[in-house]
């Protein structure tokens, strides 16, 4: 099965959804098929053995739409996408300006006793080419069996004009209750064009964040080759190559710094406001910008590899996805247009028979105006897909929109602790020497581990930086898998490892220093010289700092914290101990870790795991909201519903909250949807006329069917400033 995103022309509403998705996922090969109605995005999975992309265009054709691209990644259709959104929005602003100026010559007519005939030719040029979009919306739904929006607006209209057309044309039937009502089309098709405005200009400033991202990475790079530096294009750009990087440039392709040190505004992925500092070896993420130093780096990550790509491609597909809510959204929006029409005849006939014929066409008319299936279309991808993208910008990756309904109930959040609560980064707490100064120790130390490349070492070389200690290079060197490493200096013979390798060697450690090791936190690493104990360092793993105060911020949610980990019990209970964490596993294998989480799940509590390995990515799977750090495996990452582009604990709360906000929303926008539906049909049908002698005319229901869609788009715009 291969992907497709394809951008689409003619999708204004639910119904336009429900039927491409119905439509296209009847094909023979097209799988799951989902419509992004913000962002008029088609996102499928087909079989190109079974069919062609050239089939699927002329389905979709038939149905009624025009697929704009066809391609299967998401960098190669947004410029397409965004330029049909632009030519759109001029497109509704044109007829709005045109049946705006048509409005208030026909309203002038109450000053002016225009007559009919004058008037007619106006109306008509507002009815046809004002509504034009609408007219051919419906012309191509009936074409395919189905309605939508624009026949509920076609219709409206359509049928107000011919009236006037008819008791113009024939006055003989005119009398007090029979009149042309040619500003009533005019005002309806200018409030519902200025509602298709602001509803499109809205959805433009909708999609600026990932739009940011898409826009934001460079053009050209400076490629370095035997004959220098030449300017190239990034889609020209293979792995492997050089490239040369200035003060002030952005970063074109991800790739690992060879020479040279700076700082790398990273916000753009990270929302981290400091710059990362960056040397050999460090990464270097596309689209990020060098500060101040000359970087020369290796492109590692090209095109669609490039994190910046995946992360833009993520949200896209994520804000596309459809939750279980939006799903019955759908379902009911599919059947909304065919009894609004019911209920438009309905009440028509029961005017014509006991009101008046100029009555019947009005109500007919408003009823089908004041119905607005937009406002329940929108109501949930509008908001995820205003809410996804903030977060992007706030570097927090949510990738499934069925989070948001499990972010309300979260009670529980089960955390690793290396790397997650912790640095990752292991660093010398104690060193315990034993006839010798400390300084020395630390001397020797160095010295025995300058060419081993294990965390240890990397430890004990970086705390001998820190105090400025000068080390020998050894004479001669052999590391001992897993046990540790023989060298010797000009103080004589050492050895530095483990000490279950003392033991082997014959080196006697005193039962003082091996009863302190039981009891240490951290791995430590044994020093000997001549085959004589000179003490030990210990190692740890910091507490991120921030830990503490994420972990009161959940529990102050109603979040209890709860701790998963594979590491012994007394650096474990350590760590709980210093974070108040009352409940706490050990030496727990990656199997074992997805067996809490389920015990939880069975226990009825609404779980999160926090996790960053790859011994974490069952766990990630099976909780209700997995989390992955981004400096975590990749498989972390994949299996996570939310991933934290940040390095700190912060984005966790963040992501909750924000996720409860988006549902929030939701919630909000399809109350408002449907509420609005479900008072103001009946009101527009004359329910309240018997009692009140109350009537919605036509415009006025154009208009409050116009500012339905575009208040359901406002709130859900909020996101973007609402403080979580």
């Amino acid at each position: 099965m291969r992907k497709a995103v394809v951008p689409l022309e003619g999708v204004h509403c639910a119904s336009c959804v429900a039927r491409l998705e119905k439509g296209l996922g009847s094909l023979a090969g097209v799988g799951r098929v989902s419509v992004h109605l913000p962002s008029k995005t088609a996102f499928m999975f087909y079989d190109p053995s079974l069919i062609t992309p050239v089939g699927i265009e002329k389905k979709i054709e038939a149905l009624g739409y025009k697929a704009l691209a066809f391609s299967e990644s998401m960098l190669k259709t947004e410029s397409v996408a965004v330029e049909s959104l632009l030519r759109e929005k001029d497109m509704l602003l044109r007829r709005l300006l045109l049946s705006a100026v048509g409005t208030l010559f026909l309203l002038s007519g109450g000053f002016f006793e225009l007559s009919n005939y004058t008037s007619l030719p106006v109306a008509a040029v507002v009815w046809l080419w004002g509504g034009w979009h609408f007219h051919k919306g419906m012309l191509k739904s009936l074409k395919a069996a189905s309605a939508d929006m624009n026949t509920l607006v076609s219709m409206s209209t359509s049928v107000t004009f011919f009236y006037g057309v008819f008791v113009t044309v024939f006055p003989s039937v005119m009398t007090e209750h029979y009149h042309a009502q040619w500003h009533e089309v005019a005002m309806l098709i200018t409030f519902i064009n200025l509602g298709r405005w602001l509803e499109a200009r809205s959805k433009n400033s909708a999609g600026e964040a990932v739009s940011r991202l898409f826009s934001i990475a460079p053009k050209f790079a400076r490629r370095v080759t035997a004959a220098g530096e030449e300017t190239v294009r990034v889609s020209d750009i293979i792995p492997d190559d050089l490239i040369s990087l200035r003060p002030g440039e952005q970063v074109p392709v991800d790739g690992m710094v060879t020479g040279g040190a700076s700082a790398v505004d990273e916000s753009l992925l990270t929302g981290e406001v400091s710059p990362a500092d960056k040397a050999a070896g460090s990464k270097l993420y596309a689209g990020t910008i060098n500060k101040n130093g000359v970087l020369e780096f290796k492109a590692t990550g090209v095109g669609e590899d490039m994190v910046l790509t995946k992360i833009v491609r993520a949200v896209a597909e994520s804000q596309a996805a459809k939750s279980s809510i939006q799903r019955l959204v759908d379902k009911i929006s599919a059947w909304f247009v065919p009894a609004v029409f019911f209920v438009a005849a309905f009440s028509a006939a029961v005017w014509v028979r006991y009101g008046s014929v100029s009555q019947a066409v009005n109500v007919f008319a408003a009823v089908l105006a004041v119905a607005c299936p937009c406002a329940m279309g929108l109501a949930i991808p509008m908001a995820v897909a205003v809410g996804f993208g903030r977060a992007a910008a706030s570097g927090i990756l949510i990738r499934n929109p069925d989070v948001l309904e499990r972010a309300a109930k979260l009670d529980t959040v089960l955390l690793d602790k290396t790397g997650t609560l912790t640095s990752g980064r292991l660093r010398v707490t104690n060193i315990k020497p034993d006839g010798m100064t400390g300084e020395k120790f630390l001397e020797l130390l160095a010295a025995a581990e300058e060419k081993s490349e294990h965390p240890l070492a990397l430890a004990v070389r970086q705390l001998a930086a820190e105090r400025a200690v000068k080390t020998e290079m050894p004479g001669s060197f052999e590391a001992v898998p897993g046990k540790g490493v023989r060298v010797s200096l000009a103080d004589g013979r050492i050895l530095a490892g483990s000490a279950k390798w003392f033991a082997q060697e014959g080196v006697a450690v005193p039962q003082a220093a091996l009863l302190e090791l039981e009891g240490a936190q951290g791995p430590a690493l044994l020093l000997a010289l001549n085959g004589e104990f000179k003490g030990y360092a210990e190692f740890g793993d910091s507490l991120r700092p921030e830990a503490a105060q994420v972990l009161s911020r959940l529990r102050a949610m109603g979040i209890e914290p709860v701790l998963v980990s594979g590491d012994h019990k007394n650096a474990v209970s350590a760590v709980a101990n210093k974070l108040s964490i009352k409940a706490f596993y050990y030496e727990i294998l990656p199997d074992e870790k997805r067996r809490i989480v389920m015990r939880y799940k069975a226990l009825g509590r609404k779980t999160a795991m926090v996790g960053d390995g790859f011994n974490d990515a069952a766990a990630l799977s099976e909780a209700d909201i997995g989390v992955a750090m981004r400096s975590g495996a990749d498989i972390a990452v994949r299996a996570s519903d939310i991933t934290l582009m940040k390095d700190d604990l912060v984005s966790l709360v963040e992501a909750v909250k924000l996720s409860k906000a988006i549902k929030k929303i939701i919630n909000q926008n399809l109350f408002w949807a449907f509420a609005y539906n479900v008072i103001l049909i009946p009101l527009a049908a004359g329910a309240l006329y018997p009692s009140l002698g109350l009537v919605i005319p036509p415009y006025f229901a154009g208009g409050a069917m116009a500012l339905s869609s575009v208040s359901v788009v406002m709130n859900s715009l909020r996101l973007r400033k609402m403080k979580v």
